[in-house]
């Protein structure tokens, strides 16, 4: 089993609780992210960085067949969301309503 510390990536550490859990086997995983095995290893080492889309597929992949491991996939799909939208400066403000009037 390969250790994981706090620094790890969330989305490798997904990718490496799954492979230890042997729920999806390498090729499987390569297959469903679109990607060969090889950048599957590269990223579980933690020699390549995971785009974000292909960290998106992985928590989709995670909540619809591994259910032990939703939990997980959804904080993923919810830091990724964050991060592309931060990206994208598409940050969403809706939460309170803008009320600045000042009444006299």
């Amino acid at each position: 089993m390969i250790q994981a510390s706090l620094k790890t990536p969330r989305a490798i550490r997904l990718l490496r609780q799954l492979i230890d859990s042997g729920e999806l086997d390498r090729e499987t995983l390569a297959r469903e992210l679109v990607t060969e095995p090889r950048r599957i290893e590269a990223y579980a080492g933690g020699t390549r960085e995971m785009p974000l889309d292909r960290q998106l597929c992985l928590a989709l992949l995670v909540i619809e067949r591994v259910p032990a491991l939703a939990r997980q996939g959804h904080a993923l799909r919810g830091q990724v969301i964050a991060a592309i939208a931060f990206a994208s400066h598409d940050i969403i403000t809706d939460a309170a309503p803008r009320t600045f009037a000042r009444g006299r």
